[in-house]
């Protein structure tokens, strides 16, 4: 319903800029460091052995050389959007797989720059060629050095003073005010947008407002996210299916069957066994956001043809309709391997507060949640519904959105690796599941649980709940108090 257009392309890319800058602020650099020479390695594999495979397809099917990069460095690339919140979603960033899927969408990103640097030189000819793309290179050295220089900058000297301001729109405007000049010099050098929305991103990550300044920039990236997801069928052009070849649509699958060899022997290479290997292929198997952005530019150059951008496009726009069921599909293969169930706490940076799992972000939840932050306490709240949790992410929480009797939902709140459980939901029903799930997930968890009605107390005591707070004997001795107080 939607056709192909300026605007329609502009709001795209402009979803595409913010789920990228969102992945950059919530990207741990401290995580990736430790083993960033074997991420190096495993992308070099993956992207090479993919589009190697995928080039000399090209060259069997009669495609030029020069159609055959874009095409293959389209394929290789994952969605950092999708597989990145996936992995945060079920608690994976810290695992072994999660991080080499992060090291894998990181390479991916970093090894478009080339060709994209190439199409815009390719548009000249003769030594403008040549002097755009060294002048470009030249350009994007000090930018990529200027990364730490500024993320150092930023949380030392300038977070504090967020922070004594207290203000959420001064720090909306503090991270619109970073994103601007980074997206723009990319614009200037003839890069997306987008990776330089990814490099702010990073400008932001690892200082004490990373996670508000992420929530405060929700309401951004999901709007204009769902505007990029919603517009990927005006990239696709429904009147020119008929005129795809035959040869254009077998070559289309072989390019995705090339590149799941590649990302499975890149991640055995990497010392995962056969099973979560392939478990991992499958979550990072679908094509990128940049994939959508590369065939686009090579269609409007001329570089990729009709029929193969329109097929490539069908089978892209499929196979992120796949993912959700991929991805699930794939954390149940890695789940089962129990070396991937445990995270890796000496390439973690995580701190070393003791962890609080709160059920229930209603009003006595967030009380309790600020009293145990107070404390010191490392707490994650679990709630049905987004906007219970929006407050408290912006505060710096962290929070998980799902149902508290779900095992999946719990151990994404890291409750294996909790001292305590808060059950806070108003419900002694869900209270009594919650807490069976807890104490089976984590039998040494102290476990505190909200009960409204005495005869539920000790069926939660059953359940395994170490304290029980009633509330119609608190509300009783609340009335005693103040009927005692007004004889005074």
């Amino acid at each position: 319903m939607i056709g192909p257009g300026d605007q329609i392309e502009s709001l795209a890319e402009i979803g595409v800029v913010f789920l990228l800058f969102g992945i950059g602020i919530e990207l741990s650099l401290e995580e990736l460091r430790h083993s960033w020479r074997e991420f190096l390695t495993i992308g070099t594999i993956q992207v090479g052995l993919c589009c190697l495979v995928i080039v000399i397809l090209c060259r069997l099917f009669g495609i030029e050389t020069a159609t055959a990069i874009v095409v293959a460095m389209s394929v290789a690339v994952s969605s950092t959007v999708i597989v990145f919140r996936a992995f945060t979603e079920w608690g994976y960033t810290t695992h072994p797989a999660g991080r080499r899927a992060i090291g894998i969408l990181l390479f991916q990103d970093a090894a478009i720059l080339p060709v994209v640097m190439w199409m815009a030189a390719s548009e000249r000819h003769g030594s403008g060629a040549v002097s755009f793309a060294i002048s470009s290179i030249l350009l994007a050295i000090p930018l990529i050095l200027a990364i730490p220089i500024l993320r150092l900058v930023v949380a030392r000297w300038i977070v504090p003073g967020l922070g004594r301001l207290r203000s959420t729109e001064i720090a909306v405007l503090f991270a619109l005010l970073v994103l601007t000049p980074f997206g723009y010099l990319s614009y200037v050098m003839n890069l997306p947008v987008a990776l330089g929305a990814l490099a702010a991103g990073l400008v932001l990550n690892g200082n004490r407002m990373t996670k508000q300044l992420d929530a405060l920039a929700q309401p951004f990236r999901e709007t204009f996210g769902a505007i990029f997801f919603i517009s990927l069928g005006a990239y696709l052009n429904l009147q020119e299916l008929h005129e795809i070849t035959m040869g254009t649509l077998i070559f289309c699958p072989l390019c995705l069957v090339a590149k799941a060899a590649s990302l499975v022997l890149a991640l055995r290479w990497s010392g995962l066994p056969w099973r979560s290997a392939v478990g991992l292929g499958a979550t990072l198997f679908q094509m990128g956001e940049l994939s959508f952005l590369l065939l686009w530019n090579g269609r409007q150059t001329g570089i990729v043809s009709g029929d193969l951008y329109n097929a490539l496009m069908l089978i892209a726009v499929a196979n992120l309709m796949a993912t959700p069921v991929l991805v699930y599909w794939g954390f149940r293969i890695i789940r089962g391997s129990v070396a991937e169930r445990q995270p890796d706490r000496t390439a973690s940076g995580d701190s070393e507060l003791p962890k609080v799992v709160l059920i229930g972000a209603g009003p006595m939840g967030g009380h309790i949640a600020a009293y145990l932050e107070t404390l010191g306490m490392d707490v994650c709240l679990v709630d049905q519904s987004p906007l219970n949790l929006q407050p408290f992410a912006q505060q710096g929480f962290r929070t998980i959105c799902g149902d508290g009797r779900e095992a999946d939902v719990l151990q994404r709140a890291e409750i294996l690796d909790s001292a305590m459980v808060v059950v806070c939901v108003p419900d002694d029903g869900v209270a009594i599941a919650i807490v069976k799930a807890a104490r089976q997930l984590n039998p040494r968890a102290t476990i505190i649980a909200r009960c409204r009605y005495q005869s539920h107390r000790s069926a939660l005591e059953r359940a395994g709940a170490n304290c029980i707070i009633v509330e119609e004997i608190e509300a009783a001795w609340a009335v005693q108090r103040f009927l005692q107080e007004s004889k005074r």
